[in-house]
């Protein structure tokens, strides 16, 4: 297969200072001479070219996340030795961000709807329909490149790009939907491995497939345990905030029975917020979710949901004001959850056409063995609710939603085996109490894995990367020296959950 040539310029526009290229490789790995697709890349160079070791590749996680725009941040967060070592390379997927993108197109696009997760009849039958308009916009008027966006096309695609800038293995730093990516090239390219940290893991086997019988019945976002993850997580904060007191964590006090009486309080109807505003169940599901990706979202999150605990038992008193929490709701966290966590596009219902990249969906349907029958979703989150992932769990199963019957061909799509022992052992990061990714993805990924280690970083949040000092200076012992850390290697974070005043 041909190895295209990087002819590299100065990035434009929020990407200034670094170098950005565009390669065209295969639209379809079985036809390598045949009609091609364009990738945008962007390089921040090493800041000691004399002493470099090769090319860092990194992928911030979606799918539909841009890489290009991840750079300057990975840059940063994995510190100055990795920084001085390595040119650090964003490659935005197929079908994503600067790259050709995926589109469809429709000329009456459905209402979107605006909650976190379906919960009533009305609700479920508002986005089944959504998601069938989604579905036939794509399938009636989607672009070639819809049939060629797994993530083993992904991987291809840095592999190809890792043989263009010179590098006789790969070197490769993945957070979330990245860990993916970076468990596919391991997988597939075992022996071209020189350098791969996955962080945020998601289980392989069942974000692809499923074990057992669990592929049919069940979508691959209930596979993930995503709820389960996020509902610990937030029971183990609530338990946290009540040892370190009032004057830390507002929602101190019986916070974990509070937390409860306040879900059960809006299963049986939505909290009048006052001027015409309610908060549903599932409006405190996905307000609660976002700012647990990040550990300093968990001090405002418990002095919102004191609030909205008044507000919802009819005590206003000390000044409740229910504008303030109002604003705290951000409507992107019910987008996203409904649309995709990471799907780039305008939802424009007041235009004649409409045109919407469907990044999260073209990579994710592809990927993974789902259940044909739209409806599969409805028991599937009732399902995760009961099984102990509360409300979270509605919220993740749904994610999916637009799987079943996804137009875009799985043809090219990598099912295993994940089994493989790779030329140099990954490393494996996880946090415990990760709302989006559970602990049991990096172990899972450890068990597949001969020779890789996991350490993992007592904390809350989404991501290892930046948080601690400790894991830093493991990254960069593994990248530069390949050096990995003991079995059983544990982590604690540079800041604690509910600082001081």
């Amino acid at each position: 297969m041909p190895v295209p040539e990087l002819d590299y310029t100065a990035c434009r526009g929020s990407l200034e200072g670094l170098r950005c290229a565009r390669v065209e490789v295969p639209l379809d790995y079985d036809r390598p001479r045949g009609a091609t697709t364009a990738l945008a890349l962007a390089k921040r160079p090493a800041d000691q070219p004399e002493g470099k070791i090769g090319t860092l590749f990194v992928n911030p996680g979606g799918p539909g996340g841009a890489a290009r725009d991840f750079v300057r941040a990975a840059a940063f967060l994995l510190g100055p030795i990795v920084r001085a070592r390595f040119d650090i390379v964003g490659i935005d997927p197929r079908g994503v961000g600067g790259s050709t993108p995926a589109r469809c197109t429709i000329a009456k696009l459905p209402p979107v709807p605006r909650f976190a997760f379906p919960y009533s009849q009305q609700q479920i039958r508002k986005v089944l329909v959504f998601n069938a308009r989604l579905r036939g916009a794509c399938d009636r008027n989607g672009n070639a490149i819809l049939d060629h966006m797994s993530t083993a096309d992904t991987a291809r695609d840095m592999n190809l790009v890792r043989r263009a800038v010179g590098d006789a293995r790969l070197s490769y730093y993945g957070i979330s939907y990245g860990s993916y990516l970076g468990a596919s090239y391991a997988a597939m390219f075992p022996g071209k491995v020189r350098a791969l940290i996955v962080d945020a893991v998601l289980d392989p086997v069942a974000w692809s497939t499923g074990r057992g019988d669990a592929a049919r019945r069940l979508p691959f976002s209930y596979r993930l345990g995503s709820g389960l993850g996020a509902n610990k997580a937030m029971h183990s904060a609530l338990r946290e905030c009540d040892r370190v007191g009032k004057r830390r964590c507002a929602f101190a006090h019986d916070s974990v029975a509070r937390w409860e009486q306040l879900v059960a309080r809006l299963k049986r109807g939505p909290a009048d917020l006052g001027g015409g505003g309610e908060f549903s169940y599932a409006d405190l599901i996905g307000f609660s979710l976002g700012p647990m990706y990040d550990g300093s979202g968990y001090r405002p999150l418990m002095r919102n949901l004191e609030m909205l605990y008044r507000i919802a038992f009819g005590n206003r008193r000390n000044g409740t004001d229910a504008t303030g929490l109002r604003e705290a709701f951000q409507d992107s966290v019910v987008e996203r959850a409904i649309v995709g966590p990471y799907a780039a596009g305008s939802f424009e219902p007041g235009h004649r056409l409409v045109s919407f990249s469907p990044g999260f969906q073209g990579v994710a349907c592809a990927d993974s063995v789902n259940p044909k029958d739209p409806r599969a979703w409805v028991g599937a989150a009732v399902k995760d609710e009961k099984r102990g992932a509360g409300g979270f769990g509605r919220l993740w199963t749904w994610i999916s939603s637009a799987c079943a019957g996804w137009p875009g061909s799985s043809s090219d799509a990598f099912r295993g085996p994940w089994r493989v022992r790779t030329e140099t052992p990954l490393l494996i990061v996880g946090n415990t109490y990760d709302p989006a990714t559970p602990i049991s993805g990096a172990r899972a990924l450890r068990r597949l894995l001969p020779g890789s280690r996991l350490v993992e970083l007592q904390t809350w949040g989404h991501g290892a990367i930046g948080q601690s000092r400790c894991v830093t200076e493991r990254f960069s012992a593994y990248l530069v020296k390949r050096s990995l850390p003991d079995r059983g290697a544990t982590c604690q974070p540079d800041r604690v959950l509910y600082p001081g005043s």
